[in-house]
């Protein structure tokens, strides 16, 4: 893919050879490897879409790519896109890397990813003697694959460096936290905005500063990113008027089933109520209620797939009655 090219579709972390807004985190890390004292075992906490795989995988190629051809550029925080293990992750065939994730959304890791993971560790390596074992979305280990994993995490042998991702939205068994030791990634509004802007400037997106900071005050910038893409196609264009949004965005998941549209639409009606809060403070109880109320459909249709056309009927109603 022609990474200069303006469209619809968000590198895969595997492949983005940029990294924004992680530069004392990356500092960090190299300087534990550097010194011998970085963990074996890596719990990487953070809310979804602040770029923790993206991360990741720039650490990882530093690794690898050390003492090849096209290595990682440090100072520029850039993987070189003709380096071999750059290409050999991509292709998942590089012989010291091991990514277990969840295949498909919204579903658990298997046991057998698992045991095939086993496989990998008990195997000799050719090239150096490193292992690397990414474990992404471990929110979706579930009791089996977890037990299966355990003895891995509790023994690993001295070049066996696991780096397991969390999103810290969702809950993770015990049993794994209790054997790491977890870094938790956080972002303030201005960095946020910073890494946005940048990982954004390939794309045609059109957004008022001010509603930007609104969004990510509740998100992070990979997430707003891919929600905004949503509108790139249409003729709505996001300003302090939201209610055409959220009206857009129902009308989009009613035709798309994409739970991922559930998030964006809560997001809009955080800022929403919060601009009606702002604009007449005489009518603050209700706005807390409807809102919560509103919340509180959406996260039911997102668990107990409630019935959706009623629940849209009823938001539908509220929101727009607010304005009356």
């Amino acid at each position: 893919m022609n990474l200069e090219e303006k469209n619809n579709e968000i590198l895969h972390p595997k492949i983005q050879p940029y990294l924004y807004g992680y530069d004392s985190y990356f500092r960090f890390f190299t300087s534990l490897y550097n010194k011998k004292k970085l963990p074996n075992v890596m719990l990487l906490t953070g809310i979804k879409g602040l770029g923790k795989s993206t991360f990741v995988y720039h650490f990882i190629n530093y690794l690898l790519s050390h003492g090849e051809a096209n290595p990682y550029s440090y100072p520029n925080f850039e993987i070189n896109q003709n380096n071999s293990s750059f290409k050999l992750i991509q292709n998942n065939t590089h012989p010291n890397f091991f990514l277990l994730e969840n295949t498909f959304s919204n579903t658990y890791i298997k046991i057998e990813q698992v045991r095939n993971l086993l496989g990998f560790l008990n195997k000799s390596i050719l090239s150096r003697n490193l292992r690397i074992v990414l474990i992404d979305s471990a929110e979706y280990l579930n009791i089996n694959s977890s037990n299966a994993l355990l003895k891995s995490l509790e023994e690993p042998s001295p070049n066996t460096f696991f780096f397991i991702i969390h999103n810290s939205s969702s809950k993770i068994l015990d049993t794994i936290k209790s054997r790491c030791v977890e870094y938790k990634f956080h972002f303030n509004n201005l960095q946020k905005k910073n890494i946005f802007n940048k990982i954004s400037k390939n794309y045609q997106i059109n957004i008022n500063n001010d509603i930007l900071e609104q969004f990510l005050y509740f998100d992070t910038p990979g997430n707003i990113l891919r929600y905004l893409l949503v509108f790139k196609d249409s003729k709505i264009t996001i300003s302090r008027d939201i209610l055409p949004c959220i009206l857009y965005l129902m009308e989009n998941y009613r035709n798309k089933k994409d739970p991922e549209l559930l998030n964006f639409i809560t997001l809009f009606i955080e800022n929403y109520y919060n601009e009606l809060s702002l604009n007449n403070h005489s009518n603050l109880i209700n706005y807390f209620n409807n809102k919560y109320k509103i919340l509180n459909m959406i996260q039911n249709m997102k668990i107990f797939n409630l019935n959706e056309k009623n629940s849209l009927t009823s938001i539908d109603r509220i929101i727009r009655n607010e304005t009356k």
